[in-house]
C-alpha cells in the first residue's frame, strides 16, 4: 500500500487491517495501550475504543473471515482472504472513528503494514456540519406576505346563532310530524 497514507476527517465507514509486530500488539492486547501502534503509524492519535487486536496464528482463515463479515458486517464477497497473511504476527483492526474525525496523514513504519482495507456494511451515518454559506440559510428577512383577514366576532356569532336555529326548527318539525 502506498505510504503516506492520507486519511479524510469526513471518513466513515471503512476497516484497515494492519499486520504490526509483536512489540506493537503486545501492549494493546494486554493493556489496551495504542501508544507503540500510534508510534508505528507516524504519530496519529487513536481511539482505543474503535480497535481490535487478534493474533493471526490462533484464528483460522474461517475464523477470520466470519469475524470480519459477522462481526464488522462486511459483504462476504469482498473479504480477500489471500491478502490478510495467516502468520504469528498479530492484526490490529482499526475502523474509520479511530480517526476521531480528524484529517491523519499515516506514515507507515516497518512495524505496521496495510494489509487490506473493507467498507462496514452499517457504517454509522455521518453527523452532518453546520453550513457556513449565507445562501444555505435561506431568506430570513424580507417582506412577508399578508395574512387572510379572518371573519370578525359578530359574524361568527352570527353563524353559529344560525345554525342553532335551523337544529332547532329541524327538530321541532320532525317532533310534530311524527317522522
Amino acid at each position: 500500500m502506498d505510504n503516506p497514507l492520507a486519511i479524510s476527517k469526513h471518513e466513515t465507514g471503512l476497516l484497515r487491517v494492519f499486520q504490526v509486530t509483536n512489540d506493537v500488539a503486545l501492549p494493546y492486547s494486554l493493556k489496551g495501550d495504542s501508544e507503540y501502534l500510534e508510534r508505528a503509524l507516524g504519530g496519529t492519535s487513536l481511539d482505543p475504543q474503535e480497535m481490535q487486536s487478534l493474533n493471526a496464528g490462533e484464528l483460522s482463515g474461517d475464523e477470520l473471515r466470519r469475524l470480519l463479515v459477522e462481526g464488522y458486517d462486511i459483504a462476504p464477497e469482498t473479504v480477500n482472504m489471500s491478502k490478510i497473511p495467516h502468520t504469528t504476527s498479530a492484526l490490529i483492526l482499526v475502523r474509520s472513528a479511530a480517526f476521531e474525525k480528524k484529517p491523519v496523514l499515516l506514515k507507515l513504519t516497518e512495524n505496521a503494514k496495510l494489509v487490506a482495507t473493507f467498507t462496514e456494511g452499517r457504517a454509522p451515518a455521518p453527523k452532518f456540519t453546520p453550513l457556513v454559506s449565507d445562501a444555505a440559510k435561506g431568506v430570513l428577512e424580507g417582506p412577508a406576505a399578508d395574512a387572510k383577514q379572518g371573519r370578525g366576532f359578530g359574524a361568527r356569532l352570527a353563524l353559529i346563532a344560525l345554525a342553532a336555529m335551523v337544529s332547532a326548527a329541524a327538530i321541532m318539525y320532525f317532533y310534530y310530524t311524527g317522522l
